[in-house]
């Protein structure tokens, strides 16, 4: 053991140096680049992967890039499959094919977060094309910034050893080589955005620092929360941890906590409202441009992010159907329509499946989605809201389920999660706060899990069990480090 520390001492002091910041910095580098490349040949095995939700919905977003990249029209695409990969192609096919273009395939572009198309640009603009659009570029790109971020962070307030085994624990799980090297999908971009936003902040928690530097830190912070909250509204829950950061930030004033909580939570909303104004703009000229060719205009609603009810309503199946929830769109579908035909006297059709057989054209593209009609959230809500009242214990129940299985499955080894609370029981008779606060503001990416639902791979979004083990191994190696420096000054 004494050999052990000993060499862990002499790499903490190789990491605290400037070498040592480049060896890492350029290690996460080749690695990442070595796992972009090598699943483009090979896949990785699905051992942990999120299947609660379709997500990024490739098989639909595709279609959107080609108009997107070449001519920024958006939301655009067409019909025509046979297209040619230029701008003069793009040109031409709004000016001899205008019958063919539509402004929605299947239910996209309609759900909002239109800023994922964005996705699709750092693979067209490395190919110089759209052909075969793919995500995975941009996915390996911010995961490995924010590993970059994150390793700094730690290294600037003195504690690389910690930052180290950070980095190997996120880069070597399963769920993150799967989810952001192999997975056309997005469900990665939540932890990324995290790891961004405390590399950036984390030295509140250690050290007196700049008002000034951290106060424009927070003003990047809350726009960089923002604009990737409009990929995946999930994202939003990044803006609690920063606030928590904030919150439980020992090194600064309360009223520069309050200065700093203010700036976040306004240039979040501004960041969401510019993007939401960019694309309601694009979606206004590109209506236009659609008309003025004879293409398809989809006039149908637009939604700004997903619903909250239908998700709580399908997530309350977790464990039984006592209730008649069930994690499947449909279930949620059947109660909700009938009640709407009866009591508020709408006129839909609909045979059982996850769209209805109605349109908002007459050339049958553009499919009603239950989700959009008037009153559907509110009927869904009534429902929740009922049983809940009603049968408060069964709901309590179904949330202490999910944290148990949140404890549980977060990464391959499961169990691992209860650590957790015998560990803020230690941390909390020793005050080490700072060790604390790092759990606690990592909690809040767990919501998902404990909140709306915690089966097919939602409690994969848990980022605290990382910090658990590493916080262990640190207070292990500090024991007998400090052992070794009194056995030492004995002698």
């Amino acid at each position: 053991m004494r050999q052990f520390i000993e060499a862990m001492n002499r790499y903490e002091l190789f990491l605290k140096s400037k070498k040592g910041l480049l060896v890492i910095l350029l290690s996460v580098l080749f690695f990442n680049t070595f796992l972009y490349v090598k699943t483009e040949y090979k896949k990785i095995p699905e051992i942990q992967a999120r299947k609660d939700a379709a997500g990024f919905s490739h098989d639909k977003a595709y279609r959107f890039a080609y108009f997107f990249y070449y001519l920024g029209h958006y939301p655009l695409a067409t019909l025509n499959t046979n297209l040619e990969y230029s701008k003069k192609g793009a040109e031409k096919e709004i000016d001899q094919r205008g019958e063919d273009l539509i402004m929605e395939y299947m239910h996209w572009s309609r759900l909002g977060e239109s800023a994922r198309v964005f996705a699709y640009m750092p693979n067209a603009y490395m190919k110089g094309s759209p052909e075969n659009p793919s995500i995975k570029l941009f996915n390996s790109i911010i995961f490995t910034i924010s590993l970059f971020t994150l390793f700094f962070g730690f290294w600037k307030v003195r504690k690389p050893l910690f930052g180290f085994l950070l980095l190997l624990l996120i880069n070597c799980t399963p769920f993150f080589i799967y989810e952001v090297y192999c997975h056309e999908n997005i469900f990665g971009l939540l932890a990324s955005c995290f790891f961004i936003i405390l590399g950036l902040n984390i030295p509140l928690l250690f050290s007196r620092v700049n008002s000034f530097k951290y106060g424009v830190l927070a003003i990047f912070s809350g726009l960089l929360i923002g604009f990737f909250s409009e990929f995946r509204n999930e994202i939003s829950v990044v803006i609690v941890s920063l606030l928590l950061l904030y919150t439980l930030a020992t090194k600064i004033k309360i009223r520069t906590k309050i200065i700093f909580i203010f700036i976040a939570i306004f240039f979040f909303n501004a960041s969401k409202t510019v993007i939401r104004d960019y694309f309601s703009l694009k979606f206004e000229k590109t209506m236009h441009l659609v008309g003025n060719n004879n293409g398809h205009i989809y006039n149908g609603p637009r939604l700004s992010g997903h619903n909250l009810w239908h998700p709580i309503f399908c997530g309350l199946g977790d464990f039984d159907t006592k209730y008649g929830y069930e994690w499947y769109d449909v279930i949620a579908y059947q109660y909700a329509i009938p009640i709407l035909k009866k009591d508020y006297g709408m006129q839909i059709n609909y045979s059982g499946k996850y769209i209805t057989d109605d349109y908002y054209d007459t050339s049958k593209l553009y499919y009603k989605k239950p989700e959009e009609l008037s009153n559907y959230e509110k009927v869904i809500k009534d429902k929740v809201i009922g049983d809940i009242k009603n049968d408060p214990l069964w709901f309590v129940t179904i949330v202490i389920k999910r944290i148990f299985k949140t404890l549980t499955t977060t990464i391959p080894v499961p169990y691992l999660g209860w650590l957790l609370i015998p560990l803020l029981y230690f941390l909390f008779k020793r005050k080490r706060w700072n060790f604390i606060s790092l759990i606690v503001i990592s909690l809040p990416l767990s919501a998902t899990s404990i909140l709306i639902h915690s089966g097919k791979g939602t409690t994969y979004n848990s980022l605290f069990l990382y910090f658990v083990l590493v916080i262990i191994f640190g207070l292990i190696y500090e024991y007998y480090n400090n052992n070794l420096k009194e056995s030492n000054s004995s002698k």
